[in-house]
């Protein structure tokens, strides 16, 4: 197993960064910061997979509200159907009480 990194998170961002904007190549990149050229693209792949899956996340977190206000929906409707059922109940059964007073 290889040697932990002695780069903080901010330093990796950093060198991530101008691995992907392709500003030196990845060699010069690990010699400089002493890492592998196998770490940078591993870090590099971390990052984008991370990028993506904060992204999925939004996605489903607005696919998740839509279901559930569409939910939300359908159940309003269902009670508002038995509230109007209760209120045309309710009326016959007072008209049909004065009747017999």
């Amino acid at each position: 197993m290889g040697r932990k990194s002695k780069l903080t998170d901010a330093e990796k961002l950093e060198v991530i960064l101008m691995l992907l904007r392709k500003q030196e190549p990845a060699a010069t990149l690990a010699r400089r910061y002493g890492v592998s050229e196998q770490s940078l693209y591993r870090w590099r792949d971390e990052f984008l997979e991370g990028g993506k899956s904060a992204l999925r996340k939004d996605r489903d977190a607005k696919n998740g509200e839509a279901q559930r206000a569409a939910e939300m929906e359908k159940q309003l409707a269902e009670r508002d159907r038995v509230i109007g059922e209760l209120t045309i109940a309710n009326r016959v059964l007072k008209k049909a009480s004065e009747r017999l007073l």
